[in-house]
């Protein structure tokens, strides 16, 4: 963009001086006498020259310019471990600025070993800070429950995350997505997830950020993950993914064009 507006400024410029030099060669450079010759037919006579036209060529393109560089400062990241690593941005969101900041097998990162390199709490900075991010949607904790951790031990966790987003970036828009239900082996988790859940829907409240809860749409009768939308009992088919597409093009206003205000909504 940049060389095309610099070889664009080059053409006006080298247009106004021809305009210049023309009307140089009119003035100065004609014959005193010209009895004898004939005037030249009107057609061959160069074209003015439309000043107008190019200053609103230009104008127009460096308006452009402005937008498409604004657009680098209006990301929008997927925060969260495998689930979310599979959510490809360029499958679900293209023409999107979605930032894929998942990561298999991540943590919360509260009371970890000093030697577990794991946690959203250890790479706040690379995976939202310096995302230049207008919005984050946040997906984390179903590993803490497959590594024995409670839900007292992970609510501490979330809330620290919330709390270093508001102290650091209070603009930024946070979206806290409920967990997944499961089902098949990993069935024992749902009555934790339902219960951190519920914990989820408060801190959202206690931190004024959305409460996206996605758990419902995931769930069939008998409370498990929809068979269509996982293959293992954990993790997400297409089909599972085109479903919380959908919510996230709602809440952003993507499918309508317009943003859908967040509504704050604890679990009972």
């Amino acid at each position: 963009m940049i060389h095309k507006q610099h070889r664009m400024g080059v053409v006006a410029a080298a247009l106004l001086a021809s305009s210049a030099s023309a009307a140089v060669t009119q003035s100065l450079g004609a014959p005193a006498d010209r009895r004898g010759q004939r005037d030249e037919p009107e057609a061959s006579k160069p074209a003015p020259v439309d000043l107008g036209a190019l200053f609103r060529m230009h104008y127009d393109t460096r308006v452009r310019s402005f937008r498409e560089q604004n657009l680098a400062y209006k990301n929008v990241v997927l925060l969260g471990d495998s689930i979310t690593e599979g959510f490809e941005v360029t499958t679900y969101f293209p023409g999107r600025r979605v930032l894929n900041r998942g990561i298999g097998g991540d943590v919360i990162g509260n009371a970890l070993p000093a030697d577990d390199p794991r946690g959203v709490l250890r790479r706040l900075d690379c995976s939202v800070f310096d995302c230049a991010a207008t919005d984050v949607f946040v997906m984390i904790g179903i590993n803490d429950l497959n590594s024995g951790r409670d839900v007292d031990q992970m609510e501490e966790g979330y809330r620290e995350i919330l709390r270093r987003i508001k102290d650091r970036a209070p603009a930024l828009r946070v979206h806290v997505q409920s967990l997944l239900p499961t089902r098949g082996e990993f069935a024992a988790r749902n009555e934790p997830i339902r219960e951190f859940n519920r914990r989820l829907g408060r801190l959202a409240e206690e931190f004024g950020t959305h409460f996206l809860n996605l758990h419902p749409l995931f769930t069939d009768a008998d409370g498990q993950l929809k068979p269509d939308y996982t293959e293992d009992g954990l993790h997400l088919t297409e089909a599972g993914y085109r479903a919380w597409q959908a919510e996230v093009g709602r809440v952003m206003g993507w499918d309508t064009g317009l943003a859908q205000a967040p509504e704050i909504r604890p679990q009972p």
